[in-house]
This record gives structure tokens, C-alpha cells and sequence, in this order.
């Protein structure tokens, strides 16, 4: 896991602002051109860091801590394994219903050719 540079911290304080990037940077007394250079930083110049713990009101503690991301996310396994158990169980009986179908679809083709027969034997006889 690698640690939340101070850069991507003021970048998520920025995006949970609901001011737009022009007045952020204006209060920040940046140009808003150097915003994004700022989110890549490791750590953040001195008065930028001032600037951003006075207009979000955090604490130094909020860019210093060592937050770390984690490297891939755990997620539990069970879930998916009744989802897949319901998949499966849910295509079983859609490959059943296909089977019935194809079934009375046999059925109907046989009554068809009884009965095109029949009219034929009919037609015949008139």
C-alpha cells in the first residue's frame, strides 16, 4: 500500500467543495492553472498548505497523516458465490424452459404435417 500524497488530499478536498476551481483558486490565491500541478505533489509547498488548511478549515494533521490506499480491494467471496449459485440455478431453468419449448415446437411441426396432409387429402377427393 503506498500512503495519500498531500497533493491528492487537497485535490479530493477540492472536489468535495461545491465552489467551482476558479473561486478555490482565488481563495487559495493561486492561479487555477497550477491546481492540478499541485495534486501531483508529494508534499505541498508551505504557503500552499497554509492557504488550503485556512479555506477548508482542516488541520495540518489532514495532509500529514500517513492515510494509506490499498493496494487491491477486498471484497467477501460469499457474495459472489450465492450470486453465482443463483446465476447458474437461473440458467438451469432457462436451458429447461428452452427444452419444453423446443419440445412443443416438434409437437406443432408433427399437427402441421398431419394437417397439411389431411387438406391435401381433401382437396384430393374434391
Amino acid at each position: 500500500m503506498t500512503p495519500i500524497k498531500e497533493g491528492e488530499k487537497l485535490m479530493l478536498l477540492v472536489k468535495r467543495d461545491p465552489r467551482s476551481n476558479d473561486e478555490i483558486a482565488t481563495a487559495l490565491g493561486l492561479d487555477k492553472s497550477y491546481l492540478p500541478k499541485l495534486y501531483k505533489m508529494e508534499r505541498l509547498p508551505r504557503k500552499p498548505l497554509q492557504k488550503a488548511m485556512a479555506v477548508f478549515q482542516v488541520s495540518a494533521g489532514y495532509f500529514t497523516e500517513n492515510v494509506e490506499t490499498p493496494a487491491a480491494v477486498s471484497e467477501k467471496t460469499a457474495a459472489y458465490g450465492t450470486l453465482e449459485q443463483r446465476l447458474q440455478a437461473e440458467n438451469d431453468t432457462l436451458k429447461q424452459e428452452v427444452a419444453r419449448l423446443t419440445q412443443m415446437l416438434e409437437q406443432e411441426k408433427k399437427v402441421n404435417a398431419h394437417l397439411a396432409e389431411a387438406l391435401m387429402n381433401l382437396s384430393k377427393r374434391g
